[in-house]
């Protein structure tokens, strides 16, 4: 559904017409779109699992690079474009690749921060704090596009005059933000059985999206691991599935 659809079915569904006149202006109806489009992109995240969601008007990946500085370790991050850190790279002295491992002061119990890896030289560790991510060590050296950032961003949102840009996720849910746009008009304005119906008819389309999203993956096959459980003398062997630049 483009923008102009999703607007004319928010009249359908409060008036019974896509073309019936109702007290909900532009603007408001494209602010609770977008507050919806927040919602179900958090609902896609919580169960995306190995196919990482991302808005698809977006046109780049969501990959960020930024120059590694000697003596720097912290690297500002906007948190209006990083909803979550997926994995953090560098490259070495080389120019070769390093996975970091990310930490936490948690994993530092007894230890002070300015005294664990404080030797400058090829960051192996990253902690991320506030809207910042801090290396260790510190890197003793310079390196252009050094630093790169797997995440995931904020979608695309719609401005008032849109009108031929579709949501960046499963037109099967589109209707998911007109719907929810008509239920806010409807807590607005004290309409209780609309709403009902509109509530019962989100979740059940939101269970959907949701049951969509975590089965995306069908082509990557489970990894199964042994594990062992003690039961007394017994060993039991079984299996479990377990100034930044877009590239």
């Amino acid at each position: 559904m483009t923008k102009t659809e999703l607007d004319n079915d928010v009249k359908f569904l409060l008036t019974g017409s896509s073309t019936g006149t109702i007290d909900f202006s532009a603007a408001d109806i494209t602010a609770c779109e977008n507050r919806h489009y927040d919602k179900i992109t958090s609902l896609i995240m919580r169960v995306d699992g190995r196919f990482e969601f991302d808005d698809n008007n977006l046109t780049t990946l969501p990959i960020g690079t930024t120059d590694l500085i000697s003596g720097q370790a912290d690297y500002t991050i906007s948190a209006s474009d990083f909803l979550e850190i997926l994995r953090v790279e560098i490259k070495n002295p080389s120019g070769n690749g390093v996975l970091l491992k990310p930490i936490s002061y948690e994993d530092k119990k007894g230890v002070a921060m300015t005294e664990w890896a404080k030797t400058a030289g090829t960051p192996h560790s990253y902690d991320k704090v506030g809207n910042s991510i801090i290396l260790y060590p510190t890197p003793n050296y310079n390196s252009t596009a050094g630093l790169k950032v797997y995440f995931k961003r904020n979608v695309s949102y719609f401005i008032a005059t849109d009108t031929t840009k579709e949501p960046g996720f499963n037109p099967q849910y589109h209707r998911l933000l007109s719907m929810g746009a008509a239920s806010d008009y409807c807590i607005s304005n004290g309409l209780t059985n609309k709403l009902t119906i509109l509530s019962n008819e989100i979740t059940k389309m939101e269970t959907a999206l949701m049951e969509f999203y975590s089965q995306r993956n069908k082509d990557d096959p489970p990894k199964m691991t042994l594990y062992h459980e003690d039961y007394g003398s017994d060993i039991y062997e079984g299996e479990r599935s377990v100034d930044w630049h877009s590239d």
